[in-house]
């Protein structure tokens, strides 16, 4: 029975539905369940293939390892080392820890380096590979440019760092530095380097005077701090020369000491320090 005031359209006569074949109640493909179980399986394979991947390549890269760290060809057969002159290459391939027939690759280069800067001589040290089996070393090394009294013995570079102690074989024929303490040195270290560096400065003034040769550098002493005296002639004449600069004030005392010299004096101190006077020379003679 056909409800009162209801048409059916034509298209939807028995016939017709008895022709339609599609699905009334179809379920989607999502929650079929059917298709879970392939995505599954696809992304076990894509882990497992992954993970035999890693692993493949953790094989070859041992292998590899193992080979260069074992393999003759990779021997150390050379040992290049320049830059030592107080220090024999085997010297300092031995400091380093590096001989031949050690793996090149199973060299710790920064260790070596670290060994050899630990002599107080060495001041720079660079370390290289060269593939097969050479390795490359160069060295800079520390130049003694004076001794300074503290009151032990210790060797200063032309930079001004005291860097070792005074030991038998070192060089001696070195200017001496006097008046420095240890506990000033501990409590101002760059101070001290200054001060080095200037008595240096001042070292190499006189040598270059025309009285250094009568009148050899004996030693440089320190004063107030910073105050220089220079020890000069095997009687030990002192110039007190105060504060920088000291060319003329060396000038002026090579002038005084020839005068007093041709009179048959000696001058025993000689004060050219006076920095509100500079024109002011007081001289003590023997």
């Amino acid at each position: 029975m056909i409800p009162k005031n209801r048409r059916v359209p034509p298209s939807a006569t028995a016939t017709d539905a008895a022709h339609d074949d599609r699905p009334r109640h179809s379920i989607p493909d999502d929650e079929a369940g059917g298709s879970a179980r392939p995505g599954i399986a696809t992304l076990a394979r894509s882990v497992f293939g992954a993970l035999l991947v890693i692993a493949l390549s953790t094989t070859v890269a041992w292998a590899a390892r193992r080979h260069i760290l074992t393999s003759p060809r990779f021997a150390v057969d050379d040992i290049v080392i320049t830059g030592g002159h107080r220090r024999t290459e085997e010297a300092l391939a031995s400091e380093a820890g590096i001989a031949k027939g050690m793996n090149v690759f199973a060299l710790d280069l920064d260790r070596a380096r670290a060994s050899l800067l630990r002599d107080p001589w060495i001041e720079t040290a660079t370390l290289a590979r060269r593939l097969p089996g050479r390795v490359v070393v160069q060295v800079t090394e520390r130049e003694a440019m004076a001794i300074v009294a503290l009151p032990a013995a210790y060797l200063a570079a032309r930079d001004g760092r005291i860097f070792k102690r005074l030991e038998v074989g070192d060089v001696t024929d070195l200017p001496i530095i006097t008046g420095l303490t240890s506990d000033g040195v501990a409590q101002d270290r760059e101070g001290t380097r200054r001060t080095i560096v200037r008595a240096l400065d001042l070292a190499g003034d006189y040598e270059r005077s025309p009285l250094a040769a009568k009148e050899p550098l004996e030693e440089i002493h320190v004063s107030n701090g910073a105050d220089l005296t220079l020890v000069v002639g095997k009687d030990g004449t002192m110039l007190a020369l105060g504060q920088p600069p000291f060319q003329h004030k060396i000038d002026e005392a090579a002038r005084i000491l020839a005068d007093l010299d041709h009179r048959g004096a000696r001058a025993g101190l000689v004060l050219l320090d006076d920095e509100a006077r500079p024109d002011r020379v007081v001289v003590r003679t023997r």
